[in-house]
């Protein structure tokens, strides 16, 4: 059933459940919806209504201290029934064996032994929730690429699945989950022992304030507002709750989106299926110390413009692009890509970075909760990971004769700045599965370290970010957890 927190009375009694959810993503909706299969009660818990509101977005207003590149808090994210799947655009990757090993280069504890294995089993269920067809991964080139360091990339793309249209008449109809839209989380209540949560404080646009209570409790919010509630949450625990090693908020991750530079095809039988996505092999990653990526070759490039003044960037580059001298001269001073160029992008891990981190600022939003400041920190291992990625791929290209590469100076030249880093609304970390809670939140079955009924849902909890899109992962990870809670017997 569905309930609109601001039509509630301030009396009205909420019945206790086996599960309360915060957040009605990908992640939240899938949980409940198998935690209901397996007799479970369960409410979930959704900050906005049904439709986007300006109410409510505003609450995600933050303050960006480290790379400035977008506003990652406001722009990547949605506050409504749905979360982010509402403007999803539906690739669908998955992590490689090796994104799972431990790979100390990264100067931080990996995934806990045995995950690949414990998330992989429910790959095919995952797919089915997000409408990809059987087979959908199966490589379709006719070519096998050949060489050492690349291949092809595993990549799908869903219709995309709108989890809020998908699932609304199933969780109207459902005899085990309500949903409590309106629903803000401001607090979470622990009890004396400061081990288990007692209660979720849930408060309404019009001040009315509710306690929820259950045998086990979820985050789902993403991993910029699952970190901001946790932090909040300090009024029976210094800090926070969870965060006794000062590790919640830490090692926020993003994809980075480079552009490497222009190339011209050479082997056109390579070329005929269109663009070519490239990810490195574990050999080059292990190799060079570098992380996981896909390389976009775009044969019709449609040039973004990024930061500020978008429009008047556009038009300056449709002007100069006009006319091939006028770019010839252009591109003399400054390196410009134009639409129809031959340009590779990318989408590159992060490393886990303890810099790189959400803290609270001192301006609080309508209902009293600190905003957030993201600080991005990208470091020197994250740079060597981008410069590498693209001087090797340019050799292979050159080998095998596929294509000749222009790489920007940046990639070639170590002394020279990375221009525009981009991003791809792919926020990761904050609350990190650990098995020593020393160098995470969670620990392997996602429950928050020290509380017995408390777990993290989402890409917040992923050690590592990976070369790939996380929502098929979320899901395949949402599915386990589901499965867990179910069995857990409350203390």
């Amino acid at each position: 059933m569905f309930f609109d927190m601001n039509t509630m009375d301030r009396t009205a009694s909420i019945r206790q459940y086996d599960v309360c959810i915060a957040g009605s993503g990908p992640a939240g909706i899938t949980l409940a919806r198998v935690l209901a299969k397996e007799g479970k009660s369960v409410a979930i818990l959704e900050g906005g209504g049904l439709e986007y509101s300006e109410n409510s977005q505003n609450l995600y207003q933050a303050r960006n201290t480290g790379a400035n590149i977008w506003d990652a808090a406001s722009a990547c994210r949605l506050r409504y029934f749905g979360g982010t799947s509402n403007h999803w655009t539906g690739r669908c990757s998955f992590f490689d064996a090796i994104d799972f090993q431990q790979r100390d280069y990264f100067g931080m504890p990996g995934w806990p032994a045995g995950s690949r294995e414990e998330i992989f089993k429910h790959f095919k269920a995952a797919c089915a929730i997000v409408d990809l067809p059987k087979n959908a991964f199966k490589v379709s080139h006719k070519y096998q690429w050949q060489g050492p360091n690349y291949r092809y990339s595993d990549v799908s793309l869903s219709p995309p699945t709108r989890f809020a249209s998908k699932y609304l008449d199933e969780l109207k109809s459902s005899e085990k989950i309500d949903v409590f839209i309106n629903a803000n989380l401001t607090d979470i209540q622990l009890f004396e022992g400061l081990d288990a949560v007692k209660a979720l404080e849930i408060t309404n646009y019009k001040g009315g304030v509710f306690y929820f209570s259950a045998k086990n409790y979820v985050l789902a919010l993403g991993a910029i507002e699952n970190a901001r509630l946790l932090l909040n949450s300090d009024k029976q625990i210094r800090g926070g709750v969870g965060n006794q090693y000062d590790m919640v908020g830490r090692c926020f991750m993003e994809h980075f989106n480079v552009n490497y530079g222009r190339f011209v095809i050479e082997d056109k039988a390579m070329w005929k299926e269109g663009s070519i996505e490239l990810n490195p092999t574990d050999n080059l990653m292990q190799k060079m110390h570098i992380g996981n990526a896909v390389l976009k070759f775009h044969l019709n490039y449609q040039a973004p413009e990024y930061g500020k003044l978008p429009e008047l960037k556009k038009a300056a580059r449709e002007f100069v692009c006009r006319s091939e001298t006028l770019t010839e001269l252009t591109r003399k001073m400054v390196d410009i890509d134009c639409s129809g160029d031959g340009v590779i992008t990318s989408l590159i891990e992060q490393s886990p970075n303890l810099k790189s981190r959400i803290i609270l600022d001192t301006e609080k939003d309508q209902f009293g909760l600190r905003r957030v400041i993201l600080n991005w920190n990208i470091n020197d291992a994250d740079n060597r990971t981008i410069r590498v990625l693209g001087r090797e791929v340019a050799k292979e290209m050159a080998r095998t004769k596929v294509a000749r590469v222009h790489l920007k100076d940046y990639i070639l030249d170590d002394k020279i700045k990375i221009g525009e880093y981009g991003h791809h609304c792919h926020q990761m970390g904050t609350t990190r599965m650990s098995e020593n809670p020393k160098f995470g939140v969670v620990d392997k079955n996602q429950r928050v370290h020290g509380i017995h009924n408390l777990f993290t849902a989402g890409s917040s909890v992923f050690p590592t970010g990976g070369g790939c899109n996380p929502t098929l992962t979320i899901v395949m990870m949402s599915l386990r957890l589901g499965k867990h809670i179910a069995s857990v017997t409350p203390l």
